[in-house]
């Protein structure tokens, strides 16, 4: 049974959600392009597709329950890109391979490139901003575990811990979206999340947004929304305004069904799926309680 029907109105909330998804899959499915390959900007006369695009529009598909059209073509767009020296495109490859059952024809050499990535918090500080380096190491440590390699979680998993701010929470200023990351690497290291940490990302709902980016600034957008629900789903901490929070990532859907950052912007694959990911974390793993 869905919690989000003990909680919402069943009918409404049920027949928007549903309606959401049909409209994101239609979006999601003209995005491909007759390479197998998806993009986001594609038209009748631009296609670019690109691995990025690729991996979110499969991951968002299979939220939706089914795996993308035009499987032979899309296997074979992933595997002819050249192995990436980066996490970013060796994550989008491996995973989307993965997902689609299919072993990758460069196998030995993509997992050797994973087995060279450093894993290295050099230079992160408190003080510091640190985005960039945490969503690489995240990407690193999802790699390196995928390929079943060791790595010194103890370690990283005390470093992540210095980063924590006295008052909880990780950036600069402490914010969500750098805690989020935060807490994804620490869940990878076998690392309880702290208590200060908790109460950090207690204190950010806020009514009518669901989140506030930092403790001094609300910055309403799809990222601040859906990475305030990772991080209560990380924390085991029900979601104040589950409501709100469902409301504003439906807002962000336009009206050839795909999500932008806001209400009223451009939307693209990756934030689409961000939202859809945001959605079933709210629906499926978010105890519910009325605001």
């Amino acid at each position: 049974m869905s919690l989000v029907a003990a909680e919402l109105p069943i009918d409404p909330f049920t027949t928007r959600a549903n309606e959401s998804r049909r409209q994101a899959r239609h979006y999601l499915l003209e995005r491909q392009s007759p390479s197998g390959g998806f993009c986001f900007y594609r038209t009748k006369d631009l296609d670019e597709p690109n691995l990025s695009d690729t991996w979110h529009a499969v991951a968002a598909l299979v939220l939706l329950g089914e795996l993308p059209p035009h499987r032979e073509a899309l296997l074979n767009f992933v595997s002819a890109q050249p192995p990436d020296g980066q996490p970013y495109g060796l994550y989008y490859r491996t995973l989307t391979l993965d997902v689609l059952g299919s072993p990758d024809p460069d196998h030995a050499a993509v997992k050797e490139i994973v087995h060279s990535l450093p894993l290295n918090l050099h230079g992160l500080a408190r003080h510091s901003h640190h985005s960039g380096q945490l969503e690489r190491m995240l990407f690193i440590l999802r790699l390196k575990v995928y390929f079943d390699m060791e790595f010194a979680a103890e370690g990283i998993a005390t470093a992540m811990l210095e980063l924590e701010h006295p008052n909880g929470g990780f950036g600069n200023p402490p914010n969500l979206l750098d805690t989020r990351l935060a807490l994804g690497i620490a869940a990878l290291c076998g690392q309880a999340a702290c208590t200060h940490t908790k109460s950090f990302v207690a204190r950010l709902a806020e009514p009518g947004y669901a989140f506030r980016l930092t403790e001094n600034s609300l910055s309403p957008n799809l990222e601040t929304i859906c990475a305030g629900i990772e991080c209560c789903q990380r924390l085991e901490l029900p979601v104040a305004y589950p409501k709100d929070a469902a409301t504003f990532i439906l807002g962000c859907q336009t009206s050839k069904g795909g999500f932008a950052r806001a209400p009223n912007a451009s939307p693209n694959i990756d934030l689409t799926h961000l939202a859809l990911q945001g959605l079933a974390n709210l629906i499926e793993h978010v105890p519910f309680h009325d605001s």
